[in-house]
């Protein structure tokens, strides 16, 4: 959305949004997509899949007997690899079509939109620009390694931004800033500082991140307490990977995203998990109430690690049953 908003001297700045964190564009009725009630962000339709308006494919692995309630005469206790060959085995093939939510006017305006948002980030991104706005929450940054036993590494701190300028253009939503631990420590972030500051724009699987923080003016410090290295590094070891994406812990402030490393047996890319820095491992027995609210971005159902003997690397030529079914978001 662009829009106008004039100053008290009479000048007129712009304002956007995130298009590509948009979801209510697209439908899509893929089961990874159950936790967001099946509506996908824009940057996963038209960037990451590219699925719209042919769709994409999926393969679901099935079991005549586990159907019917019977055992695997092999032992087995679900579908893998080593099914390849059984009589019962069956290979589904889905085809999943999303659907566009918006009537065909406002999905046209949506397109010109998105045209208008992604010149404008093509003329900032990786560019220097000025940033004002109030710190909504301070998280820290981390990445989880499968390979290494699901270890956790640190790298800095996010600040999270509901709305801020930049330079002279209203941004209308979420903006994240990396900070390293020292940097943290410099400048003690918390909610509710009202801060300004020069950085890059980059964008990151349809985040507005700005890195490279220089130049910090804090025109009003709030209270309360802050993080640090050691209080983060202390809740990344004691905290808890949370499946799915309730909305009670997606509007927490012990809830942050966490970047998985893609490694053997798991789709490739880097995504995100949801992750309590409180040690919480079910939300229903969690007594913290919200602070704000935030968005979520990512997409898919949360990756299962493989284990066991029925998974195997290498695909033998045996006959497999196939199924195809396409699937039309309604």
């Amino acid at each position: 959305m662009l829009l106008s908003y004039p100053f008290s001297d009479g000048i007129e700045t712009r304002s956007h949004i995130n298009h590509y964190k948009r979801r209510d564009v697209f439908l899509c009725q893929q089961e990874g997509h159950r936790a967001f009630d099946y509506r996908v962000s824009v940057y996963h339709v038209l960037k990451e899949k590219r699925c719209y308006p042919h769709g994409c494919v999926s393969f679901s692995w099935k079991c005549s007997r586990f159907t019917k309630g019977s055992s695997c005469s092999r032992g087995f206790r679900r579908v893998g690899r080593m099914c390849f060959g059984c009589k019962f085995f069956i290979d589904e093939k889905i085809n999943h079509r999303p659907r566009v939510v918006l009537s065909p006017a406002r999905f046209d305006a949506f397109k010109n939109e998105l045209r208008e948002f992604e010149s404008w980030l093509r003329d900032f991104r990786g560019r220097e620009v000025n940033f004002s706005g109030t710190v909504f929450s301070v998280k820290p940054n981390a990445a989880i390694d499968p390979s290494r036993n699901w270890r956790t590494s640190f790298h800095g701190f996010l600040l999270v931004f509901k709305e801020g300028f930049v330079n002279l253009v209203r941004w209308k939503d979420f903006c994240y800033v990396r900070v390293s631990g020292r940097v943290q420590e410099r400048y003690r972030f918390r909610p509710g500082d009202k801060v300004d500051f020069f950085a890059r724009l980059t964008e990151d699987r349809g985040r507005i991140i700005l890195i490279g923080i220089n130049r910090v003016e804090i025109d009003h410090r709030a209270e309360g307490s802050w993080w640090n290295a050691s209080k983060a590094r202390v809740a990344l070891q004691t905290g808890r990977i949370i499946d799915g994406q309730p909305d009670k812990c997606l509007n927490c402030g012990g809830g942050c995203l966490v970047d998985v490393k893609p490694s053997h047996g798991m789709s490739s890319g880097v995504h995100r998990r949801l992750f309590c820095l409180e040690g919480v491992k079910d939300p229903r027995f969690c007594t913290r109430g919200r602070v704000g609210e935030e968005t979520w971005d990512g997409c898919g159902a949360p990756p299962r690690k493989l284990s066991g003997s029925n998974n195997l690397t290498t695909l033998s030529n045996v006959a497999i049953s196939h199924v195809i079914r396409t699937v039309d978001s309604p």
